[in-house]
């Protein structure tokens, strides 16, 4: 007598299962342009399935982005493990950049166009511990002395046109542009940056960035 409620009840684990498979391969290619009906379209289910799972397009993505964002935190703090300053922040830039170009969602939702409440949940811990590798990074003078820790965050952020040109161009062009912000960061001789570094309570204005060019701006 129970065998339909349990049949019921594994389609429809085994459909969420689909959809949450399917959302991370929708959000990495197209990012939050994505809707719940291409998700749904994907998993080759029907969108009212999808609408009993879950209620909108910012629930899934909160779901399936939040392991991507926390990984962040976990590789900056793996790059506080390496003995060589320079070594470590330049590897915590590559394997976030990595991560970011092969994962149109992962870089919006860290630069604002996801959950504002997971976003404040996240970053706090992302700067605390990218702090720290910046601050081993000056105090050993590997990075130029007019830096700030917020740099990191304006760097990531204005990485995001070449992991879109990347997409069209070349897979691997993103390296070439993460490079030269990266030798413009390390110390060498040159002349002090024509402009400070924005404010520690600007930081959601710097993250925030990446939003600009789905504005049309």
């Amino acid at each position: 007598m129970d065998a339909a409620p349990r049949a019921a009840r594994k389609d429809s684990v085994r459909n969420r299962a689909r959809l949450v498979d399917a959302a991370r391969k929708v959000f990495a290619e197209r990012g939050f342009d994505a809707t719940l009906d291409d998700i749904a379209m994907h998993a080759g289910v029907g969108v009212g399935t999808a609408y009993r799972h879950f209620p909108n397009k910012a629930a899934i993505a909160s779901e399936v982005l939040t392991e991507a964002t926390e990984r962040i935190e976990v590789d900056a703090r793996e790059a506080l493990e390496i003995e060589d300053p320079w070594e470590a922040l330049a590897t915590f830039f590559e394997r976030t950049a990595e991560r970011q170009a092969a994962d149109r969602g992962l870089y919006e939702a860290l630069t604002g166009k996801g959950n504002l409440e997971e976003q404040d949940r996240i970053w706090p811990n992302i700067i605390d511990v990218v702090t720290k590798l910046f601050d081993r990074a000056a105090a050993a003078r590997v990075v130029r002395s007019d830096a700030a820790p917020q740099d990191v965050a304006a760097i990531l952020v204005m990485m995001g046109p070449a992991y879109d040109l990347a997409r069209r161009v070349d897979p691997q062009l993103w390296r070439r542009y993460l490079q030269m912000m990266l030798d413009g960061l390390r110390a060498t001789e040159r002349e002090n940056l024509p402009a400070p570094a924005p404010p520690l309570t600007a930081i959601r204005d710097v993250i925030e960035t990446g939003k600009f060019k789905n504005r049309g701006l």
